[in-house]
């Protein structure tokens, strides 16, 4: 078990404390923070997820208990974080989005599939799939929705709230982070394969996503240190905990047989993911609380995870 968890942690931490310590030493300036959170944002992410989407199996995106069971935790949970932001913490509505994604987005690419693997097999990964379909089409274009309406308008201050949505909308939409893993999914729905020249070329940029989230994350501890205020504790509860509790709920609602159930169980004890921390970085907002929950999230998640693989050998 400990090699296990290991296996999904480690790396995570490792290249987390190599942008901390690039960060300590100055190796970095205060604004290289920005420069690769945009990389980030608007270039490695958005065509990581694109190729997550596009190589999904059909039969993967229809099985409706499977994905809603999933989608129970992974979204109530983001949904209960916004509440929690904006009804208890008083946050205004940019932080309270980016403090639902950092509750809501499990770090399943990282730590998934060892966990997964060593506890159902190879055909554990499905959940990372499915998790991360759900997270692209649905979590993060509403995240992007929710920030651009966040953003003050600069034109008629008695503008009506619905051309506000539209443009919200609009504005969203253009982002690479939502519409490139839209498209993916269509292309997967359709049966399109993407050419190998495409698809290697692609992928080039795309793995680079996790690395350089995990390096930025390094970077903004170095630069803001871990304070586990009560955000931090209360995401943390949220996403280690209740999230997983949340999915197992669902999956027994939804009568999954007992392997499914693990999968989408084990889904929930993952880390927050760095993606949170990247995206408020980019947007300037909830930066120090993301960048500490996903930190305290990761290292309690040796604790979840251990918890959560003795619950699953037991369903």
């Amino acid at each position: 078990m400990i090699a296990t968890i290991l296996s999904g942690l480690l790396p995570i931490l490792f290249v987390a404390f190599l942008g901390w310590l690039a960060g300590r030493m100055g190796l970095f300036g205060p604004k290289s923070t920005t420069t690769l959170s945009t990389f980030v944002v608007s270039f490695a992410l958005p065509l990581s997820l694109f190729l997550a989407a596009a190589h999904a199996k059909p039969e993967q995106l229809t099985d409706a208990a499977y994905a809603g069971s999933l989608a129970a935790g992974l979204l109530g949970t983001y949904l209960l974080g916004i509440l929690l932001g904006r009804l208890v913490f008083r946050h205004d509505l940019r932080s309270s989005t980016l403090e639902g994604l950092s509750c809501g987005f499990p770090n399943m690419a990282y730590c998934g599939p060892p966990v997964l693997t060593a506890a159902v097999g190879a055909q554990g990964v499905l959940a990372v799939i499915v998790g991360n379909l759900i997270v692209t089409i649905i979590m993060v274009p509403l995240t992007m929705v929710m920030l651009q309406l966040a953003i003050p308008s600069k034109g008629n201050a008695k503008e009506s709230e619905m051309l506000l949505v539209e443009r919200s909308l609009f504005s969203a939409v253009k982002q690479p982070l939502v519409w490139l893993p839209v498209l993916g999914a269509i292309l997967a729905i359709a049966g399109v394969q993407l050419p190998d020249l495409i698809d290697n070329s692609v992928e080039q940029i795309g793995q680079a996503a996790g690395g350089a989230a995990l390096f930025t994350l390094g970077l903004m501890l170095a630069q803001n240190p871990i304070r586990l205020g009560r955000d931090v504790v209360a995401n943390v509860a949220l996403k280690n905990l209740i999230q997983p509790a949340i999915i197992l709920g669902a999956a027994l609602v939804f009568r999954l047989d007992s392997t499914l159930t693990k999968e989408v169980f084990l889904i929930g004890v993952m880390p927050s993911a760095t993606a949170a921390s990247v995206l408020a970085q980019r947007y300037g907002a909830y930066a120090q609380e993301a960048a500490a929950t996903t930190a305290a999230s990761t290292f309690f998640a040796i604790i979840s995870i251990s918890l959560g693989l003795a619950i699953a050998a037991t369903l």
